[in-house]
């Protein structure tokens, strides 16, 4: 006798925050995939170990630009590629600060307006300062969508990265076929 599969569960949340679930749940996965590329892609740029690769993620946008952007300008990557990097280096960690904010702050629903709106309240480590957000489903997509976007540039950099890589070790006195 086989046990009937169990039903899927109801929501967990409030209705008020029904909308959010799927956009929120893919920002995860996105978000996920494109910080593991992204450590992928400073073990390429510096030769450090993904463990070491993760001080990067704890560098403010500037400091982390000050440090990979050398490096990236010595590698052979195209300059059209390299001054996307360059702005996605800022942009990624603006967007994983938005992200923190919808993944850390308080969720509440709003009574100012009718039906009641979902948002947020937070406290900014660095001066205490309080942030409410407002973002929509919308909004989330949006942040998902891009954080795609960087996984692929990330990846895409990293291929090139390698490819110079294994083009530099292989010798050239080799014959065609081995």
């Amino acid at each position: 006798m086989t046990e009937p599969a169990p039903s899927e569960p109801t929501e967990l949340v409030d209705v008020f925050y029904a909308p959010f679930v799927r956009p929120l749940g893919n920002l995860v996965i996105l978000v996920a995939q494109a910080e593991a590329t992204w450590l992928k892609l400073m073990v390429a740029l510096t030769g450090c170990t993904e463990r070491e690769a993760h001080c990067f993620l704890q560098k403010n946008a500037a400091a982390a630009k000050q440090e990979i952007m050398p490096l990236a300008k010595t590698a052979a990557i195209e300059s059209s590629e390299l001054e996307e990097l360059c702005r996605s280096i800022e942009t990624f960690y603006g967007d994983r600060e938005r992200r923190n904010r919808l993944y850390h702050d308080e969720w509440y629903v709003s009574l100012l307006e009718t039906p009641g709106v979902p948002a947020t309240r937070g406290v900014q480590r660095k001066d205490g300062a309080v942030v409410w957000g407002d973002s929509t489903p919308n909004d989330v997509w949006e942040l998902a969508r891009r954080f795609r976007d960087y996984e692929s540039l990330f990846s895409h950099i990293v291929y090139v990265l390698q490819k110079q890589k294994s083009t530099e070790s292989s010798p050239d006195d080799l014959p065609d076929r081995c």
